[in-house]
C-alpha cells in the first residue's frame, strides 16, 4: 500500500486516489463541449432546426439518468474499479463512434456517440464520487470529495477552450456558405463534419491508454458486512429512501444544477442584452464568451479556495453563506441589469464552485459502504434537472428577458441556503 499523507487524506491510498482524481478532470472535458455542438450542429447542417439541435442535451444528460442506478447496480455486484473500467470504457467507446459518425454524416448517430459517451460518464460518477469518499477518514469526507471535484472545472476549462478554438472557430460563416453552392456546401459538410469528430478520436485514444493504466493498477477494495452485501440491491434503496438526509440531499442537487447550469447556459445571452461597451454599444458574442470563461476560472478556484475554508468552516455552514451571497448577486442581477448585473453573473458563478460535491458528501455522510454505493445513483440521477430547467429558463427568456429569466437561478440559490442551515443541524448522519 502507498505511503498515507496526513490531514485531508489521512489513510488515503495516494495513487489510487491520484487515478482516481484525474478521472474528474477528464470527465470536465466532454460535460463542457456539449453546449457548443448546439451551435456547431446548427452551423453544419443548415436546415437543422434549433429544437433539433438542443436534442445534444437531452442525449447527454438523459444518458447519465437512465445508466445511474444500471451503474450502482455494477457497483454493488462487482467493485468500484470495475464499474470506473466499464465507464472508461463507453467513454471512449463514445467518442470514437464521433469518427464513424462523420463519415456517416447523420445526426441521429452522432446522438449515438453523444448518448454513449454520457453513459461512460455516468458509470464515472456514480463510483468514483462514493469511491473518493470512501479512501480515508470520514471526517474528512466532504473536504476530500471536494478537493478530487476541484479539478472537474478544470477540464471544463479545456473542453470550453477545445469546443472553441478547435471546434467553432473554424467553421465557416453563414456570410461565407451564402456565396456556396449545393455541392460546394457538401464538400463543406464533410469537412466540417470531421473538424469536429477530431478532438473526439484524440479524447478515445487519450481514454484508451488511461483504461490500460486504471486496469493494471492495484486499487482498494472496501467490504461491506456479509448481511449487507448479500441484501438486495432495491431493498438498499427503499431502506436510504426513508432517510431524509439522503432525500433532502437529492433534492438539493436539482436545485444546485438549476442554480449552476442556469448561470452558465444565459450569461453569453445576458451579457449580449444588457452589457455596454465603452463607447455605448453592446457586447458581441466573443467578448461575452470571454467574461464567462473568467467565470469558469473563478468557478474553478473556488473550488481549491472552499476546501481550505472546510478546515475552519463546517461544510454545510460555508454552503448556506456562499447560497445566501450567490442568492443576493442573482437578484442584483434581475433588478438592475447591466454592466453590473454582469459583474454578478461572474459572483455567481464563484459561488456555485462548492455545490455539487459538498452536497453529495453531504448526502452520503452517514450511510454504510453498500448504502452510498446505492445511494450515489440518486444524486447522480438529479443532474437531469440540466435537462429539464435550461428549457424553461428558455422559454422565460422568449416571453421576457435573459435578466428575468434568472428569477429560476435565485430561486434555487435561495433554496440551498435553507439546505446548508438545516442539513446538520436537523438531519442526523446516521439515523435521519
Amino acid at each position: 500500500m502507498q505511503k498515507q499523507a496526513s490531514g485531508i487524506l489521512s489513510n488515503t491510498p495516494i495513487l489510487p486516489f491520484i487515478l482516481v482524481t484525474v478521472l474528474f478532470f477528464a470527465w470536465g472535458v466532454p460535460n463542457n463541449m456539449t453546449e457548443p455542438l448546439i451551435a456547431a450542429f446548427k452551423d453544419i447542417f443548415t436546415d437543422m432546426s434549433t429544437f433539433q439541435a438542443s436534442l445534444v442535451q437531452s442525449a447527454f444528460y438523459g444518458s447519465y439518468f437512465v445508466w445511474a442506478i444500471p451503474a450502482a447496480l455494477l457497483v454493488k455486484k462487482t467493485s468500484y474499479k470495475t464499474t470506473l473500467l466499464v465507464g472508461i470504457f463507453l467513454f471512449a467507446a463514445g467518442s470514437f463512434l464521433f469518427f464513424p459518425a462523420s463519415i456517416k454524416q447523420q445526426y441521429w448517430f452522432f446522438l449515438t456517440a453523444l448518448f454513449t459517451l454520457a453513459a461512460g460518464l455516468s458509470f464515472l460518477e456514480t463510483a468514483a464520487n462514493p469511491y473518493i469518499i470512501a479512501m480515508g477518514d470520514e471526517a474528512t469526507s466532504v473536504r476530500r470529495l471536494n478537493l478530487a471535484q476541484s479539478f472537474n472545472p478544470i477540464g471544463q476549462l479545456t473542453g470550453t477552450f477545445i469546443a472553441t478554438n478547435f471546434i467553432l472557430k473554424n467553421l465557416a460563416d453563414d456570410a461565407e456558405k451564402a456565396s456556396m453552392g449545393t455541392q460546394e456546401l457538401a464538400n463543406l459538410q464533410t469537412q466540417e463534419l470531421a473538424i469536429l469528430a477530431k478532438p473526439y478520436i484524440y479524447i478515445a485514444i487519450i481514454a484508451a491508454i488511461f483504461f490500460v493504466v486504471f486496469m493494471l493498477n492495484k486499487m482498494p477494495r472496501f467490504q461491506a458486512s456479509e448481511n449487507e452485501s448479500q441484501e438486495d440491491f432495491f431493498a438498499i434503496y427503499r431502506r436510504i429512501l426513508k432517510k431524509k438526509r439522503y432525500i433532502l440531499s437529492v433534492a438539493a442537487l436539482f436545485a444546485a444544477m438549476c442554480a449552476q447550469f442556469g448561470t452558465f447556459a444565459f450569461t453569453i445571452p445576458y451579457l449580449k442584452e444588457n452589457y455596454k461597451l465603452d463607447d455605448g454599444s453592446l457586447i458581441g458574442t466573443g467578448d461575452a464568451g470571454d467574461i464567462l470563461f473568467y467565470g469558469v476560472i473563478v468557478f474553478a478556484i473556488m473550488r481549491f479556495v472552499c476546501t481550505g475554508l472546510m478546515k475552519v468552516i463546517k461544510p454545510a455552514n460555508l454552503l448556506a453563506i456562499l447560497a445566501f451571497i450567490a442568492t443576493i448577486a442573482t437578484t442584483i442581477a434581475v433588478v438592475f441589469p447591466g454592466n453590473f448585473g454582469g459583474y454578478m453573473l461572474v459572483v455567481m458563478c464563484g459561488c456555485a464552485g462548492l455545490l455539487f460535491p459538498t452536497i453529495y458528501g453531504l448526502g452520503l455522510e452517514g450511510l454504510s459502504e453498500e448504502e452510498a454505493k446505492v445511494g450515489a445513483s440518486g444524486l447522480i440521477m438529479a443532474i437531469i434537472a440540466i435537462g429539464i430547467m435550461n428549457p424553461i429558463q428558455g422559454l422565460i427568456v422568449d416571453l421576457a428577458s435573459v435578466n428575468i429569466s434568472y428569477i429560476c437561478v435565485a430561486v434555487a440559490f435561495a433554496l440551498l441556503v435553507g439546505y446548508g442551515a438545516v442539513i446538520n443541524k436537523h438531519f442526523n448522519k446516521a439515523e435521519a
